[in-house]
C-alpha cells in the first residue's frame, strides 16, 4: 500500500478493530468503490455484485479486530474480496480472459528472450491493463496474491476454506516462479515496482469511475449496522485530491464530507493552536497589505479606478511580494490581486526556476480588464495586456511553469494576450505544473502557435502526475499558426511512466486556427511515450480551423510510442473549417497512431448530433486506434441522462435544470457561459 493512503486509512483501520463505527464508514468510504467494482466484474451479474459486496464488507468488519498488523489491512482486505467473488466467476469469461492473458505473457517472454525492452514494457503494461479491466478467476488470483506479496499463510487458508499447507504450497509455487522471471527481467534492465505503481493507480482511476448503486450502501448499512452511505444529509463535494498534479498521476474519485474522528480534547488543543497563530499571521499580513496596495495602485489615479476596489481590478503594475504563504505545497504563496499575479509572472519569465517550481493559490477573483467592452477587443485592445507565466523562443531561451497553480475556485476575468509569438495563454508553457480549480471568463487570447485559454503549451516527462483539473474558459482563443484549444493548444506526454491529464474541464466561447489543429479542449493531445487521458472534460465553443484537423475535443489525437486515452467527454459546439479542411469531428478532428507501438482509445464519448458530420474522423493505426461507443444524440436528447453510458451523474456530471441550459455540466465547477456575440472572418467557411 502506498505511503500516503496508508496515512489516510490507517487511524480509520485501528480504531475498527476496536468496534468504531465513526471508522468503518470510513473505510467504506474509501473502499467501496473498488470493492464492487471488482465483485461487478468478476461475476458480470449487477444484482450479485450488490450482495457480496454487503457480505464483503460484513466479513472485513466481523474479523478486522483479529488482523493484528493494520500495516497490512489493505491487500488482507482486497484478498478477502478476491476470494469470496471468484467461486461466482463464469466458466466462459475465465477460460476467454485466460487465453488474452497468456498470449500476452508469452509475448512479454518473447521481448525478454530477444532484449525488447520497449517491446516488453510496452507488453507488460498490456498485461496489467487485461488483469485490472477482466479480472478473471485464477489468473487474476495469481496477480492479486503476487502483488500483495507477505499475506501470512494462516490468512490465506481461512480466505479461501483450505489447509495452511495447500495454501503453503500455493505460495511456494507463485514465489518460486516470480523469483526466476524477476531475475530474467532485472537482468534486462527492467524496474518490475514501475509496473506494480501503474496496476494500482490504474485500479484506482478505473474504480473512481464506476457508479455504485444506493442499494449497495442500502445493503452494507444493513449488514454492518451502521449508516455508510455516501453524503448522508450532505451535498457531494469536490475531493482534495482530485487533482491531477499532486503526488499521484491519475485522479481519485471525489470524496464525501466525512464525520471528523477527533476527540474533544485534539479539537481545544487545535484552537488554541490556530489562534495563537492567527495573532501572528493578522499581523504579517496586515504589513504585507498595506504595501501591496501602495504599490499596485500608484502606477494608476485613483480616478481611472471607476467603480472597482483596486484588490479587484488590476493597474498594470507588478507587486515585489506575495500576500502571504512560503510556496509549499502546504504553505503556498497567496495572490489575491492582479499585481501578485503579475509578480508571478515576472518571477517564472526571469528563469527564477524556484518559484516556478513553487505552490499558489488564489484568496479571491481577479479582473485584469475593464470587460464592459469585450465585443470590440480583436480591434481595440483594452487597457492592460497580460504577458504569459512562461515562454520557450528557443533551446536556450526558455522559462517553464513547473508548480502548482490553485485557483481555489476563483474566477479570472479580463485576460488579455495579444502577440505574433507562439506560447500564448494565462500560461505560456507549463511543463511538469498542475492548474486546477481556475475558471477564466470573458477571457481573449491570440497569439501565432500554441495558443490555449489556460496554457498554449503543455508537456510533462516525469513520474508525478500533472496537468489541468477542474479548469474552466469562457473567451476566445485565436491562432494565427497552428494548435488552439480551449485548454491547451498542445498538450503532450513525453515520459515512460508519466500519465498527465485533462479532467474535468470545459471550454465555451470560440476557437480559432488560421491553420490546423483546433480543439475545444486542447489543439492536439499527443502521446509520445507515458499516457495523456482526456477525461469529463465538455465543449461548448465553436471550433473552426482553416486548413485541416478541427474537433470539438481535440483538433488531434496522436500516439506514437505512448497512449492516448479519451474517455467521458462531450461536445456540444459546432465544429466548422475552411474549404480545404475535411478533417473535421464532433470529437476529434483527426485520430493517429501510425508511429510507433502506441495506442489512440477514444471511447463512451458524446457528441451532439448538429455539431459536425462525423463523431471522429478515422485515422490510421490498425488495431492500434480504439474507436467504441461513440454517440450522436439530437439536441432533446443531450440532457437526458440515460443516453450517457458509463457517465458518473452521482459525483462529476449533472443535469442543470435550473440555469436552462440544454447540455450536461460539470459538478464542483461553476459553468460560465459565453454570452458575447462573436463573429470571424475567414477565407471560405464550411459548414457542418
Amino acid at each position: 500500500m502506498e505511503e500516503e493512503r496508508y496515512k489516510q486509512i490507517a487511524p480509520a483501520v485501528v480504531l475498527a478493530q476496536h468496534g468504531n463505527k465513526n471508522a468503518c464508514r470510513e473505510i467504506y468510504l474509501q473502499y467501496y468503490k473498488s470493492i464492487y467494482f471488482i465483485a461487478n466484474t468478476m461475476t458480470g451479474d449487477a444484482s450479485l455484485a450488490m450482495k457480496l459486496t454487503a457480505e464483503i464488507f460484513k466479513r472485513m468488519f466481523a474479523s478486522v479486530g483479529k488482523l493484528g498488523d493494520h500495516m497490512a489491512f489493505e491487500p488482507w482486505f482486497y484478498a478477502l474480496a478476491v476470494a469470496l467473488c471468484r467461486p461466482h466467476i463464469p466458466e466462459e469469461k475465465r477460460e476467454l480472459v485466460d487465453d488474452r492473458i497468456r498470449e500476452l505473457a508469452e509475448k512479454a517472454s518473447r521481448c525478454v528472450q530477444e532484449r525488447d525492452k520497449f517491446g516488453f514494457e510496452h507488453t507488460m503494461m498490456k498485461l496489467i491493463e487485461e488483469m485490472i479491466f477482466c479480472l478473471p478467476g485464477d489468473a487474476k488470483v495469481f496477480f492479486f496474491y503476487s502483488y500483495f506479496a507477505g499475506l501470512e499463510m494462516s490468512r490465506i487458508a481461512a480466505l479461501e476454506k483450505i489447509t495452511e499447507q495447500e495454501a503453503q504450497e500455493r505460495v511456494d509455487a507463485v514465489a518460486l516462479l516470480l523469483t526466476k522471471q524477476t531475475e530474467k527481467i532485472r537482468g534486462f534492465g527492467v524496474d518490475m515496482s514501475a509496473f506494480v505503481r501503474d496496476m494500482y493507480r490504474s485500479l484506482a482511476y478505473i474504480t473512481s469511475k464506476t457508479f455504485v448503486p444506493d442499494a449497495v450502501h442500502d445493503a452494507v448499512s444493513e449488514a454492518i449496522g451502521t449508516d455508510v452511505h455516501p453524503f448522508a444529509g450532505e451535498k457531494p463535494q469536490k475531493s482534495a485530491e482530485k487533482a491531477v498534479g499532486e503526488s499521484k498521476p491519475l485522479p481519485e474519485p471525489d470524496k464525501p464530507v466525512r464525520k471528523s474522528l477527533l476527540t474533544k480534547s485534539d479539537l481545544i488543543l487545535f484552537f488554541a493552536v490556530l489562534l495563537i497563530a492567527l495573532v501572528v499571521f493578522s499581523g504579517v499580513k496586515l504589513y504585507r497589505n498595506m504595501k501591496n496596495k501602495i504599490e499596485t495602485t500608484s502606477a494608476r489615479p485613483a480616478s481611472s479606478q471607476t467603480g472597482q476596489a483596486p484588490a479587484l481590478l488590476w493597474n498594470g503594475a507588478a507587486a515585489s511580494s506575495f500576500a502571504s504563504g512560503s510556496g509549499t505545497k502546504e504553505d503556498p504563496y497567496m495572490i489575491e490581486n492582479g499585481a501578485q499575479l503579475a509578480y508571478l509572472a515576472n518571477l517564472v519569465n526571469d528563469g527564477n526556476s524556484y518559484y516556478a517550481a513553487c505552490c499558489y493559490r488564489l484568496s479571491r477573483d481577479i479582473a485584469l480588464n475593464d470587460t464592459s467592452d469585450f465585443d470590440s477587443w480583436a480591434q481595440e485592445a483594452p487597457e492592460h495586456k497580460w504577458l504569459p507565466i512562461g515562454h520557450s523562443d528557443s533551446a536556450d531561451d526558455h522559462a517553464y511553469f513547473t508548480g502548482t497553480f490553485d485557483g481555489d475556485d476563483h474566477t479570472i476575468s479580463g485576460l488579455y494576450v495579444e502577440t505574433q509569438e507562439d506560447y500564448a495563454g494565462l500560461f505560456g508553457v507549463v511543463r511538469n505544473g498542475t492548474v486546477k480549480n481556475l475558471v477564466l471568463k470573458d477571457a481573449y487570447v491570440s497569439g501565432g502557435s500554441y495558443v490555449g485559454g489556460i496554457a498554449g503549451y503543455f508537456a510533462s516527462d516525469a513520474t508525478a502526475s500533472s496537468g489541468f483539473s477542474y479548469c474552466g474558459f469562457s473567451g476566445v482563443v485565436r491562432a494565427s499558426g497552428n494548435n488552439a484549444g480551449g485548454i491547451a493548444g498542445y498538450f503532450r506526454a513525453e515520459g515512460n511512466e508519466n500519465m498527465p491529464s485533462v479532467s474535468s474541464c470545459y471550454a465555451d466561447g470560440m476557437i480559432h486556427s488560421a491553420k490546423g489543429y483546433a480543439g475545444g479542449i486542447v489543439g492536439v493531445g499527443e502521446a509520445a511515450s507515458g499516457s495523456v487521458k482526456i477525461m469529463d472534460c465538455l465543449n461548448a465553443a465553436d471550433v473552426f480551423a482553416e486548413t485541416k484537423n478541427s474537433g470539438g475535443i481535440a483538433g488531434e489525437l496522436r500516439a506514437a510510442d505512448g497512449d492516448v486515452l479519451t474517455l467521458s467527454c462531450i461536445n456540444v459546439g459546432a465544429v466548422t473549417g475552411g474549404a480545404s479542411c475535411d478533417t473535421r469531428g464532433g470529437l476529434s478532428g483527426s485520430v493517429s497512431c501510425a508511429s510507433g507501438e502506441g495506442l489512440v482509445n477514444l471511447s463512451y464519448c458524446v457528441t451532439l448530433d448538429s455539431a459536425a458530420p462525423t463523431e471522429t474522423v478515422t485515422g490510421n493505426g490498425g488495431d492500434r486506434l480504439v474507436l467504441t461507443n461513440l454517440t450522436k444524440l439530437s439536441a432533446e436528447k443531450m440532457t437526458d441522462v440515460s443516453q450517457y453510458e458509463t457517465f458518473n451523474f452521482d459525483e462529476i456530471w449533472t443535469v442543470d435544470t435550473q440555469s436552462g441550459l440544454s447540455h450536461p455540466v460539470l459538478q464542483g465547477i461553476e459553468f460560465v457561459a459565453f454570452t458575447h456575440e462573436w463573429t470571424e472572418t475567414t477565407s471560405e467557411d464550411v459548414s457542418s
